[in-house]
């Protein structure tokens, strides 16, 4: 792994500021902040904590030559950050969702592909270990045909981050490109991932709450994919306590996890019984981001084929964005 290379971390929240941290524990030194938007308060915060400055201008991330970006800003940022990295022949790891909308996304993929540039999204629940067992699991056959899945993922806004005011994350205003449809994609990513291509969408999306936020914060979808008939996704921001699961029913067996499960278990039709596949008894979620850092690193090093590419990227969008379709028709 090549420990000289240069990186521009663009949003110092607390996915930004996990990304920084494991880059330090990976062994990467050459690191800069860039926030075009001055902060003394946090200048000095991240000067003291983790070693490194905070550049505000373009001219001052050109002289820095970063061979990578990291795009951790708010989601309706994106779009215009990866245009940056473009022009600088930056690689680009971008968290998700992609944007907000469609605008410039095929530009930027046609862009992307002509200068060669590396582009990841951060989909880190594509690294989960449970995740990646149970994308096995259906690609062997293991539960024979799919007949349905089941995806519930919901916690209280308010809790995300219990030190901020929840009304002003991006999560929560639909101008930085919230709302729980684009703000929980995993969810959307990680069933396109499992079953191949969404066929059909259908979905009840609504503002159910007293919270103060100008975006969703419950969708009820319905996907017909490729090889599943019948996905049911439910997203909210209003569960206490948190719920995240999957459950998927084949002709041959079942399975269903609850994320913080000690183990991942397969009922056997057949037998009856239930196997413990994977225990993951006191795994480390930070894993997730540590491995797809890795991975991303790995790919402008040695050439890796790219887990979650540009063409994922817009398609998971395009998925979003039909959902959202409904939102305050």
């Amino acid at each position: 792994m090549n420990k000289h290379m240069k990186f521009a971390v663009f949003g110092r929240g607390s996915i930004g500021t996990k990304h920084i941290h494991n880059l330090q524990s990976l062994g990467f030194v050459d690191i800069q902040a860039v926030s075009f938007r001055r902060d003394v308060r946090k200048d000095i915060h991240y000067k003291q904590t983790y070693g490194i400055n905070t550049l505000h201008s373009i001219d001052e991330l050109s002289d820095y030559n970063p061979d990578a970006f990291i795009i951790a800003n708010p989601t309706s940022k994106h779009i215009e950050t990866a245009k940056i990295a473009i022009g600088m022949e930056s690689h680009i790891f971008m968290e998700k969702p992609l944007s907000h909308s469609l605008d410039g996304v095929d530009c930027l993929q046609d862009n992307i592909l002509k200068k060669g540039l590396v582009f990841l999204q951060g989909n880190n629940l594509r690294f989960h270990p449970v995740l990646i067992m149970i994308k096995n699991i259906i690609e062997n056959g293991d539960l024979g045909d799919i007949c349905f899945a089941r995806v519930v993922a919901g916690q209280y806004l308010p809790d995300w981050h219990p030190l901020e005011d929840y009304r002003d994350s991006y999560s929560a205003i639909a101008a930085l490109g919230g709302g729980v449809v684009l703000t929980l994609q995993h969810e959307i990513d990680y069933v396109y991932w499992f079953f191949g291509k969404i066929k059909v969408v259908k979905s009840i999306v609504k503002k159910v709450s007293n919270l103060e936020i100008d975006v969703e914060d419950v969708a009820g979808i319905l996907l017909e994919t490729q090889r599943c008939p019948i996905v049911e996704v439910h997203l909210d921001y209003l569960q206490q306590p948190c719920k995240r699961y999957i459950q998927v029913q084949g002709t041959m067996g079942s399975l269903e996890y609850s994320f913080g499960d000690d183990s991942l278990k397969l009922h056997d039709l057949q037998m009856d019984i239930y196997k413990e596949i994977l225990n993951v008894r006191n795994y480390d979620y930070n894993e997730t981001y540590l491995n797809e850092l890795t991975h991303f690193i790995d790919c402008i090093d040695k050439g890796e084929k790219v887990a979650v590419n540009i063409y994922d990227a817009i398609n998971v969008l395009k998925i979003c964005l039909e959902i959202k379709r409904g939102f305050n028709n």
